[in-house]
């Protein structure tokens, strides 16, 4: 059927020019309220739009001033009310034929859980000629409200001054202008407690921009809607009522709504709001099947009744078959960063992943690109993916939008792959070398040119071994590149000068092993490098193993911890037994620090044994799969929470066990100092590192006694950790730095042995010369261990060769 079929005698199309304006707002309610239809057309001489709708005549609004107050009463009526025009995320334009019930059920059901009334003084921050600004006008004035439109559009600033004025009490706008304003709170203030209602547009927000609104607004009835053009309000989320993990849905069916999803995890809506057909090239085009629905082209997830949104079927990110909802990226990342409205993340091709990570940048964004591409790297982590070299950051002139503000992902992907950017490099000449070093580090028979240190279950013993190889080729470390693949890293070219970076996490390790070498020959009394030792370790673990734990592959941590810890802990332990013609079972088993604290294989057996310990305790928290969820959403509240379960478990148990004489040295007594590792490893923005570092400096010294050596190491060495990451210095000084770092595990099983066969076989008892022996001794092993592994792989690299 045409257009014209449908078309009652007497209703006349009513053309009515788009502006943001009140003068809008009532031309459109007196089109509606006359029995006309309404026609927004994007200007006077929009004639694709005329044509296509059989405008009859075409009304240019006059503006009446930014106030407007005016009642106005929708109908019932299934007859046309609106053929609203709408290009949506995918840039073909369709007119929506939207009747008058549809418009009523909408208001019907925002009013009464929004529960406004005449009283409200709204600043609608949204253009009134899109659905959802149209829809504000027609909730407002249904009530006899007024409601202020902005001239300039969207503005924190206005709207804080009308706030603490008396003038508004009622805020609208959509997620990316709400981001806008929490990244400037301080222009809202203690005005925020003003507001009684606000409303949040259909986009993606997550639990945490949830959170703030709530905090910065604690007055207010908040509600986020769901919806379509089509479907205006499908779904309503009363935010200011809802707690915890719920808070990232976008609520519930409401009324005579319903919803379900689709065999393809598609979002489909019945109810009396939904439009009954398109106006294409015109043409009726049935928009709801043969049951009422209509099936959306949004993914989402049902639980309890609560609707998710997980994005544009369309937009969604599969990388290595892992989804990943763009809005959902860019809201990881901007905890990270803070936000930043000129950037925009989609799904670009990638041969190995089907799908990699395009990240488009506006002039505007100051950050660079390889920051940025870490810091995407780290958000892509918290959904179980290693991006590695999937990401590419790209410059462009502006993002595609449309005119309510969505990204056009889409075309930002055909423009990507139409403008091929992505060209092969040569490699600098170093590739072999470091495949090579990749399979005698890691002890591999062969890697792939996209596997990276992280992804082939690298830790922090080896993670030092081959940044000091890297080094060695390259003359500097790359920021992150333990998430570089082998492919990247090859492409890189040397470059040799006089400083260089290197992590504090390297330096502190070799300061605090030097130390613990120095107690033991007795050159100085500064206990407590151990316990940062076991606080860096937790910081390691969340850094190299924690997108296997949560992914809820336990192995491969475990793994590398019997590969690298255990397995010469006890080729030592057995040798020194055999040779003492002992057994202990405690040793053997690593639970002696639970009998004898004072038991010695060569070397302090009680640090081995509570470090494993640990970390086998702490992995296994992620077998429970909502541990493993709330971990993977949000790694640094996760260790925060584990550092205060650790904190009650110190606190709680030694009241009914005293493990003194133990020296407490026990996986439940020194718990929190593994998990506060954790928590500074994955402090990432501003605001999290304060709290950790506040958390730090108000925990340690009560629970290590304020004038004990132990608290000195780690209230400095975490605030280091937090905030000087990575320090410049003589190239000079940082190989041997390099070296301790690397050997620190073989320097504390051997240290001993060289201080005994100095002290007491060549009976020379200098402090000094012990020291000197128990450190240089470590690292002699540990040449010596790095020397097999070469031998190894050379051996079989000319078996593979060879066959």
């Amino acid at each position: 059927m045409t257009a014209e079929g449908v078309r009652r005698k007497s209703a006349t199309r009513l053309g009515i020019v788009s502006v943001n304006s009140t003068g809008y707002v009532d031309a459109m309610f007196n089109c509606l309220e006359a029995g006309e239809i309404a026609v927004p057309l994007k200007h006077g001489e929009d004639h694709d739009r005329i044509h296509a709708a059989n405008v009859d005549r075409v009304l240019i609004p006059q503006s009446n001033g930014n106030w407007m107050t005016r009642s106005f009463k929708g109908s019932n009526s299934s007859d046309t009310a609106i053929i609203s025009f709408t290009s949506g995320t995918e840039g073909k334009p369709k007119g929506v034929l939207l009747s008058h019930q549809n418009l009523s059920d909408v208001v019907t059901r925002l009013n009464r859980v929004m529960q406004v009334d005449d009283t409200i003084s709204e600043y609608i921050g949204v253009p009134v000629y899109h659905s959802f600004g149209f829809g504000r006008c027609r909730a407002i004035a249904s009530t006899g409200g007024r409601f202020y439109i902005p001239e300039s559009g969207f503005n924190p600033a206005e709207i804080g001054a009308m706030l603490r004025k008396g003038e508004i009490n009622a805020i609208s706008a959509v997620p990316s202008l709400w981001r806008v304003l929490l990244s400037n709170p301080d222009s809202i203030g203690n005005a925020g407690r003003q507001v009684r209602w606000i409303e949040i547009g259909s986009q993606y927000m997550s639990r945490q921009e949830k959170e703030a609104i709530k905090a910065l607004f604690p007055e207010a009835r908040i509600v986020q809607h769901y919806g379509l053009t089509e479907a205006s309000r499908s779904t309503l989320l009363e935010i200011h009522k809802t707690e915890g993990d719920a808070l990232e849905s976008v609520g519930t069916a409401i009324g005579s709504v319903e919803i379900k999803l689709t065999e393809s995890e598609q979002i489909a809506i019945r109810g009396n709001h939904v439009a009954h057909a398109y106006l294409i090239d015109g043409e009726e085009v049935p928009i709801q099947d043969q049951d009422g629905w209509l099936i959306t082209k949004d993914l989402g997830s049902l639980e309890n009744g609560q609707l998710y949104y997980k994005g544009r079927a369309d937009d969604v990110i599969n990388c290595g078959g892992l989804k990943i909802q763009p809005e959902a990226l860019e809201a990881k990342l901007f905890d990270q960063i803070g936000y930043l409205p000129g950037i925009a993340i989609c799904r670009k091709p990638d041969p190995m992943r089907g799908d990699g990570f395009l990240v488009a940048i506006t002039p505007e964004v100051t950050i660079g690109p390889a920051k940025l591409q870490e810091a995407v790297s780290q958000a892509t982590q918290a959904f179980g993916v290693n991006a590695g070299n999937s990401i590419s950051v790209v410059e462009i002139d502006r993002l595609p939008k449309t005119a309510t503000g969505k990204i056009q992902r889409r075309q930002l992907t055909q423009w990507y792959t139409d403008q091929n950017l992505e060209q092969p490099a040569e490699p600098s000449g170093i590739g072999k070398s470091i495949s090579a070093d990749f399979c005698r580090v890691l002890n591999l028979r062969q890697v792939q040119p996209e596997d990276t240190f992280i992804s082939l279950g690298g830790d922090s013993l080896s993670y030092v071994q081959l940044a000091m190889q890297f080094e060695r080729h390259l003359g500097y470390l790359p920021q992150g590149w333990e998430r570089m693949s082998i492919v990247q890293l090859e492409k890189l070219s040397p470059q040799h000068d006089q400083f260089s970076l290197i992590e504090t996490n390297i330096i502190l390790r070799a300061l605090a092993i030097f130390v613990v070498v120095a107690d033991h020959a007795e050159l100085m009394d500064f206990a407590g490098g151990a316990f940062l030792l076991l606080m860096i370790a937790g910081a390691n673990l969340a850094r190299f193993q924690s997108e296997a734990l949560f992914q809820g592959r336990l192995i491969q941590p475990i793994f590398s911890l019997l590969k690298n810890l255990v397995t010469p802990y006890l080729i030592i332990s057995i040798a020194y037994q055999l040779w003492k013609r002992e057994l202990d079972l405690g040793v053997l088993f690593l639970f002696s620090n639970f009998i004898n604290p004072e038991v010695t294989s060569i070397f302090p057996i009680w640090f081995i044994n509570l470090l494993v310990q640990v970390i086998l305790g702490f992995s296994l928290l992620f077998v429970i799969k909502p541990v493993r969820k709330f971990a993977a959403v949000s790694p640094w509240e996760f260790g925060l929470t584990a550092t205060m379960l650790g904190v009650l478990a110190k606190v709680g148990i030694s009241s009914i066990w005293n493990t003194t004489y133990l020296y407490d040295r026990v996986p439940h007594m020194l718990f929190w100092i593994f998990a506060l590792g954790w928590t500074i490893q994955f402090a990432r923005t501003q605001q999290q590192k304060v709290t950790t570092t506040m958390t730090l400096w108000a925990i340690v010294p009560v629970l290590v006694a304020l004038n004990h050596t132990y608290a000195v190491w780690m209230l400095i060495g975490g605030t280091l950790l937090l905030w000087l990451p990575t320090v410049s210095i003589p190239q000079i000084i940082k190989s041997p730095l390099q070296v301790l770092g690397a050997a620190t595990f073989y320097i504390y099983l051997f240290h001993m042995t060289f201080i005994h066969f100095v002290a007491n076989v060549a009976r020379i008892e200098n402090p000094w010369l012990n020291t000197a022996a128990g450190v240089l001794g470590g690292v002699l092993v540990w040449a010596g261990v790095q020397a097999v592994q070469q031998f190894r792989a050379s051996k079989r690299s000319t078996v593979t060769a060879e066959t």
